[in-house]
């Protein structure tokens, strides 16, 4: 059975010290709840149970009549850390990466096409950095990344990519030191949908490597594993990568070099702590993603209430 390392980092924040248990009144809303569907909402409680079974003891979630998430909870969990664990949307997702090589001149004709409006500056080109090697197509500033994706995503500049690589979509890397962000394009089916995601993750658990850093190793169900072993096969023969992406952000794009992967296991490795690690594996292991929440406010709850 082989495996397969991903390296990664991870920005599950961990703030503050370790607190002695409290109790404490937690309310977060979702950021569209006109685009939130009851189902989701009720799943969005079911998800946050699994998450909290691993955490705390005596807790309660529930929708209150404002139609926000309420939780109660006795912890000595971190709240900081708390909010970061509640708040991650877990969607993680697999992804075909397109080949530079694949574009050929696209993002000539592109900035060529958004010119002409604009004669004195390059649009495209003017937001790349030059930097000697770079992760993905090239890197951006993350000040520009909202202008950038204003011109890729224009209609007639969507139109003049390839064939082949029509239905894909372009994403963004972990901004570096210098907060640069690569840019990647994905292939993705039809329906938009990837080929593996948070639910054909079976077991999600924190680990460590051989060097004793680490890691969550993952497992993945029948159906994943075998769409996994074609992906890594088809990768390993095109000598193209892989892109992992969590809320939409990549978090690696490797390559394949030893073949197909079978068995559906993963493990992802990398420069995250030991709670990072910890947190993650606990995100991925309620196999579920939910909407976006935002942290309303806190409130310790008195032992006598």
């Amino acid at each position: 059975m082989k495996y397969m390392y991903l390296f990664v980092v991870v920005t599950l924040l961990s703030c503050g010290n370790v607190t002695p248990k409290h109790k404490f009144s937690i309310i977060y809303e979702f950021e569209n709840p006109e685009t939130v569907s009851d189902n989701e909402k009720q799943g969005t409680v079911e998800t946050l149970n699994k998450r909290l079974a691993q955490l705390a003891s005596n807790y309660d979630v529930k929708l209150n009549n404002k139609q926000q998430i309420e939780l109660k909870l006795s912890t000595d969990f971190n709240v900081n850390r708390l909010n970061t664990i509640i708040t991650n949307s877990g969607k993680l997702e697999f992804w075909e990466v397109v080949r530079a090589d694949d574009l050929g001149v696209f993002f000539l004709e592109a900035n060529a096409l958004l010119k002409k409006d604009q004669e004195e500056i390059e649009p495209i080109f003017d937001l790349i950095n030059s930097n000697d090697y770079v992760y993905g197509l090239f890197s951006v500033s993350k000040n520009d990344t909202t202008q950038l994706s204003k011109y890729l995503n224009k209609t007639e500049v969507k139109q003049l990519l390839p064939a082949h690589v029509k239905h894909s979509k372009f994403l963004y890397g972990i901004p570096d030191e210098l907060n640069n962000m690569p840019l990647y394009l994905v292939k993705t089916p039809p329906d938009g949908i990837a080929l593996i995601n948070e639910t054909h993750i079976v077991d999600a658990r924190q680990s460590y490597t051989y060097t004793n850093r680490p890691t969550v190793s993952i497992k993945m169900n029948e159906l994943g594993s075998n769409r996994w072993e074609r992906m890594t096969g088809i990768a390993y023969q095109q000598q193209s990568q892989i892109a992992i992406t969590l809320n939409d952000m990549v978090y690696s794009a490797p390559t394949v070099s030893s073949g197909a992967i079978t068995g559906g296991n993963t493990e992802i490795a990398g420069s995250f702590t030991l709670e990072q690690a910890q947190d993650l594996a606990l995100i991925l292991s309620s196999h579920r993603r939910i909407p976006k929440l935002k942290f309303v406010n806190s409130s310790a709850i008195n032992d006598k209430e």
